[in-house]
């Protein structure tokens, strides 16, 4: 599968929401430690080597279901990341929202 790099997002934060192995994810974009992903560039997601909890901890970086308050310069995406493993679709739909929607900084927002 491929996946779009939007704003907000970065591998290991790609690599949390698909439950694969960092290294894995890397090793199948030719990407270094410090790589940066321009907006917009397309990634692969490996089919195998899932993200190893003994290695990288919890895949969940926040307790959900929640309610979040949206901070300026915020979206879906970036907001997912800080959850961990919450896809940003997700999100839009227990808000009543499209994942391309703007969100408003105060507004708060349910993260399931």
């Amino acid at each position: 599968a491929t996946y779009t790099i939007q704003r907000g997002e970065y591998p290991y934060c790609i690599a949390r929401r698909y439950n694969v192995d960092p290294g894995a994810l890397m090793r199948a974009n030719n990407l270094g430690v410090s790589s940066q992903l321009p907006i917009g560039s397309s990634i692969t997601i490996p089919a195998s080597g899932a993200w190893d909890v003994a290695s990288f901890g919890s895949r969940s970086l926040r307790a959900h279901p929640t309610t979040y308050t949206v901070t300026s310069g915020e979206t879906m995406n970036s907001i997912a990341c800080k959850f961990g493993d919450v896809y940003p679709e997700f999100i839009a739909a227990a808000n009543g929202l499209a994942a391309t929607d703007a969100l408003t900084p105060g507004a708060t927002i349910t993260i399931p």
